[in-house]
């Protein structure tokens, strides 16, 4: 799973990397994502560019989108949790 990841949050680049994600940088990496890590009060939709976005019904990404998640008050535990389920809470 490719995990982009908001400039700054460095301790989350380095646990999710240690979790076995691959982690690119939000800001500059231009090729398919399958989610990203950001933090604060409201994301720069202008990071996501058509390069960034599979297309729909092509290779392994087929009908994927964008996983965003807001990190602020997360653990990295949380943040895994959720990127493996694409779940932002347990459904029970």
């Amino acid at each position: 799973m490719v995990v982009a990841v908001q400039s700054g949050l460095e301790n989350i680049k380095k646990e999710l990397k240690k979790r076995g994600f691959e982690v690119v940088d939000l800001e500059t990496y231009n090729y398919p994502i399958d989610a990203i890590v950001y933090e604060g009060n409201s994301f720069q939709i202008s990071h996501i560019s058509r390069n960034n976005m599979p297309e729909m019904n092509s290779g392994l990404r087929a009908n994927y989108g964008v996983f965003i998640i807001n990190s602020l008050g997360k653990s990295i535990d949380e943040i895994e949790d959720m990127l493996k389920s694409r779940y932002y809470s347990p459904l029970f």
